[in-house]
């Protein structure tokens, strides 16, 4: 029974670290979340021009731009995680 115990204990042990894990990184996620940069903000923040923001934005930088014509904005931790890749 001890062992059993012992297992069960150890399997749940394993569980609760891996969510605490991913709870982590939804918090960091979350906290970066409201954090939005126009196309010059990103710039200025990253160093780099903005020809380099529209060509990492064809390479796949998720952007947020509401219609056609109006600007474009981007999330700080989205900028991150694309040049992290």
């Amino acid at each position: 029974m001890d062992k059993k115990l012992a297992l069960y204990i150890f399997k749940e042990n394993r569980k609760l670290k891996r969510k605490i894990k991913e709870l982590e990184s939804l918090i960091s996620e979350k906290s970066n979340f409201k954090e939005l940069f126009t196309v010059k903000e990103a710039c200025e923040h990253f160093g780099f021009s903005e020809k380099t923001f529209y060509r990492y934005r064809d390479m796949g930088l998720k952007v947020i731009q509401k219609s056609r014509n109006t600007k474009v904005f981007v999330k700080k931790i989205d900028i991150e995680k694309f040049l992290n890749k």
